[in-house]
């Protein structure tokens, strides 16, 4: 990833909030899954 730029970070706990999902993962809802 360094070659292209990108950074990875963590979710923080706003962004876990703000999209309904656990901090941790799973990071798709139970509907979402195959």
């Amino acid at each position: 990833l360094d070659k292209i730029g990108a950074r990875l970070s963590t979710l923080d706990k706003d962004q876990a909030d703000y999209i309904g999902v656990p901090q941790d993962g799973p990071f798709k809802p139970d509907h979402y899954r195959y």
